[in-house]
């Protein structure tokens, strides 16, 4: 074999090493450790590949998602942005639909407060609520609406104030009600229910919301797990569901 072969097959075997260490997969323990220098309780629940190179999506036990460098010397904090013919797709809100869907599917719906649809269920929306809040209140006056146009509302608790406070208590007090629907009527009206106590999933659910980063209600989850923050009109609602 001639120098000029041998330097070339050197250059060969040189860069399938190359892709051989940029397509392996990184370590998901030293890459756990690095981010235990900034937060020890840090741990990795979901390592996945992004379509840059090198970079993968970092899913946290807080409930929040990170991008990393292979090696661990790169953090990015943010959305991901895909550019392309049809517009920007946010990739980092993609992975948190899917989260939220799966999360969400997992709670049993005797766990929820639910509203069915009038006739055939056309659509399931899940709303995150806390029984002090004014704009909860308003969606909940339009709650027949979406049920006469057949929408099903199952409804998730969400002290905003937290566990201690006297909203966390008013959900209680529904959860734990014979009649949760009639409870939830009456307490959205603005009636003081009697103080009560069961084996019930509101601190359970505020802790959901909470990895998944809401932080005021109404929160309003669709099927596919896109959120919709804040009140929305009935109506605004119905067109988003395609109804």
């Amino acid at each position: 074999m001639s120098r000029f072969s041998r330097l070339l097959m050197a250059l060969l075997l040189s860069l399938m090493g190359l892709v051989q260490a940029q397509a392996a997969e990184p370590d998901q323990q030293a890459l756990q450790e690095q981010l235990q220098k900034i937060d020890s309780r840090i741990t990795i629940e979901s390592l996945k590949a992004t379509p840059l190179n090198n970079i993968y999506e970092v899913q946290l036990n807080s409930g929040d998602l990170l991008y990393i460098s292979a090696d661990g010397q790169y953090l990015l904090a943010g959305n991901l942005l895909r550019l392309g013919e049809q517009g920007v797709t946010d990739l980092t809100e993609q992975t948190r639909s899917q989260i939220r869907r799966q999360q969400l599917q997992n709670i049993p719906v005797e766990d929820q407060v639910v509203f069915a649809a009038e006739g055939e269920t056309r659509a399931v929306i899940q709303i995150f609520t806390d029984i002090t809040c004014p704009y909860c209140r308003r969606l909940h006056g339009e709650v027949p609406q979406l049920n006469a146009a057949g929408v099903e509302v199952r409804y998730l608790a969400f002290p905003r104030q937290g566990v201690e406070s006297q909203a966390y208590q008013k959900l209680v007090n529904v959860w734990c009600a014979d009649n949760r629907q009639k409870a939830m009527n009456l307490a959205k009206s603005g009636e003081d229910l009697a103080a009560a106590q069961c084996d019930n999933p509101v601190a359970e659910q505020f802790e959901i919301g909470r990895s998944q980063g809401i932080q005021g209600t109404p929160a309003i989850i669709l099927a596919d797990g896109q959120i919709i923050p804040g009140y929305v009109p009935a109506e605004r609602l119905l067109e988003q569901l395609g109804l």
